[in-house]
């Protein structure tokens, strides 16, 4: 994500939980500045706006990736605990974030907040009843934002990725190249192939371009056709997804 935004001229502040991939991923680069911040502190979004204020020239876009899926398994067998780290991660943090960045994001005249969320706002998913439910709670925040911010000229959307493979969901994936795997993307996809990492940040991108300018309070689905698809999914391919997750 940061990558792409600093190849297209942006100065980037990139946050992560660790730093040691921060550094491996961003240290010999002039143009993203890398900050090990925990996101679900409390005082994380007073760090974060320090920073940009001290560092960078104001704020034009707030992206907000950062998302875990919990742990995995049925609504009665999840904890408090499980429940909270959730939604901490996936909602608190965007909207503590958010709502400190409001203010530098009105001093802007290109002011863009875009935050990952997830097809699942549109289906639910077994065993992932928490993470479900963090998608869907911060899709809602994500459509109230703009009707609050339109004035100032910030606009405001998701993007509902699927089937993405990184580093956090690859174990969640049968191998692409084994008959599980195949027919897992047969079952989930109509182009047949899972969603590379460029294709949701090249969505992110155009969000944050000029031809963007004019979309706000929308959901941007890159999915392969998931979700076109669900409805006339047969019996067999439902079973198939269901047994791979």
């Amino acid at each position: 994500m940061a990558e792409l935004f600093a190849q297209e001229g942006a100065k980037v502040l990139a946050v992560d939980l660790s730093e040691y991939k921060l550094m491996a991923a961003f240290g010999a680069s002039s143009a993203i500045r890398a900050l090990r911040q925990d996101v679900t502190a409390g005082d994380a979004a007073d760090t974060l706006v320090g920073t940009i204020q001290s560092e960078l020239d104001g704020l034009d876009i707030l992206v907000n990736n950062a998302g875990v899926p919990g742990d995995l398994g049925p609504i009665e067998e999840t904890s408090d605990a499980s429940w909270a780290r959730v939604f901490s991660v996936n909602v608190d943090a965007v909207f503590r974030i958010s709502r400190a960045c409001i203010p530098l994001l009105r001093e802007s005249a290109y002011g863009r907040i875009i935050t990952t969320s997830s097809v699942n706002v549109d289906f639910g998913l077994r065993r992932y009843g928490p993470y479900v439910a963090s998608k869907h709670a911060v899709s809602g925040l994500m459509k109230g934002l703009p009707i609050e911010l339109g004035r100032n000229g910030i606009t405001v959307n998701c993007i509902n990725p699927a089937n993405v493979v990184t580093g956090m969901t690859r174990s969640g994936f049968p191998a692409p190249n084994t008959a599980e795997g195949r027919a897992y993307l047969d079952a989930a996809t109509v182009l047949n192939r899972s969603c590379q990492q460029e294709e949701v940040v090249s969505a992110a991108v155009f969000l944050a371009s000029d031809g963007g300018a004019y979309i706000t309070g929308q959901a941007i689905v890159v999915d392969g056709g998931m979700t076109c698809r669900l409805p006339s999914l047969s019996e067999r391919a439902i079973r198939e997804i269901q047994r791979v997750t």
